[in-house]
């Protein structure tokens, strides 16, 4: 009787553990899924194309008034013909240099990231002639670059590189909008004007008092071109979050922990109040680090004026 009755409490038990462990896992796989339908990726639908966009549709005012200056320039043909026929001796060698150290994406070779490149390549309607190559290089540092200047004529495929490290550490729709900011160098040729502003500008910046102030207005012109090159992204992912989330990864140095691109967002809300309020003598000392280094918040800023504008309702609203 009391064997009976010890097998019993086993089989209550037993089955109250289950019962237990069950409730259990059924929370945990409510709480991922929960934390899974917040995330700023999986809120995301997909992004419309913007088949007629130009890259003056979205270029920053400066960045737009400044490159405007560089086409009218004298000689400004003759100045892009010179550089376009010099810069594939420079490309040749760093794709060379790609090539033999890094993973070139494809349709067979990191397909998912070769697919997020095409349909951001559409978004952004650049031509397929334009579509650039993309290389995975391995690195602990989260980075991407570019060389961002549109293929004419003979001229190789233009190049974007991003790291091991930024491939590792975003979502897809996070990559893809780093992608796009990336797409943004290349559709608005920063290489070609920058570096034609750069070369009409050098007998002024020779010149006593006037030098300091052309040299302030190139740095201010680099700034704007990243702030262009923000809003390609934004365009691309059509969600502030997201793109908040990839400089939040990209500029923070870890995924590991979890990030609120929210919170970042607010974070930048809160910089651009206090620099209102600031002493002049910190602004000055703000303004100089910002022309150098643009600062992470100041761009989540700039990226969320513009997400509220006419301008960019007007470009991403479903045709």
């Amino acid at each position: 009787m009391q064997l009976v009755r010890r097998n019993e409490r086993f089989i209550v038990t037993r089955k109250t553990n289950i019962t237990i462990f069950l409730v259990a896992c059924c929370l945990c796989v409510f709480r991922a899924t929960t934390a899974l339908s917040n995330s700023p990726a999986s809120k995301r639908s997909k992004p419309v194309s913007i088949p007629s966009l130009g890259a003056s549709q979205f270029r920053h005012p400066l960045d737009k008034q400044l490159t405007s200056m560089v086409q009218r320039l004298p000689l400004y043909d003759l100045a892009e013909l010179g550089l376009r026929n010099t810069f594939p001796l420079v490309e040749q060698t760093v794709r060379l240099d790609l090539l033999s150290s890094c993973v070139k994406v494809s349709k067979e070779q990191l397909s998912h990231v070769y697919d997020l490149l095409l349909e951001a390549c559409d978004i952004l309607n650049l031509p397929k002639a334009s579509i650039p190559e993309l290389y995975v290089q391995s690195s602990p540092q989260a980075n991407a670059y570019t060389l961002a200047l549109q293929p004419k004529g003979n001229n190789s495929p233009s190049v974007i590189v991003i790291t091991s490290a930024l491939v590792d550490r975003c979502t897809l729709p996070e990559l893809q909008a780093i992608i796009g900011h990336e797409l943004g160098h290349l559709k608005c040729e920063h290489s070609l004007y920058l570096t034609l502003g750069g070369l009409a500008s050098t007998p002024l910046r020779q010149l006593p008092f006037v030098g300091s102030q052309v040299d302030t207005a190139l740095q201010d012109w680099r700034l704007a071109a990243e702030y262009t090159c923000d809003r390609a992204s934004l365009l691309v992912a059509q969600d502030v979050q997201v793109v908040a989330s990839a400089l939040l990864k990209l500029f923070a140095g870890t995924s590991r922990y979890e990030l609120d691109p929210k919170a970042f967002v607010q974070q930048a809300m809160e910089y651009e109040k206090q620099l209102e309020t600031a002493n002049p003598l910190v602004k000055l000392s703000i303004e100089q680090q910002r022309r150098t280094h643009p600062l992470p918040v100041k761009r989540v800023a700039e990226l969320e004026k513009w997400a509220k504008s006419t301008e960019y309702r007007n470009l991403v609203e479903v045709r």
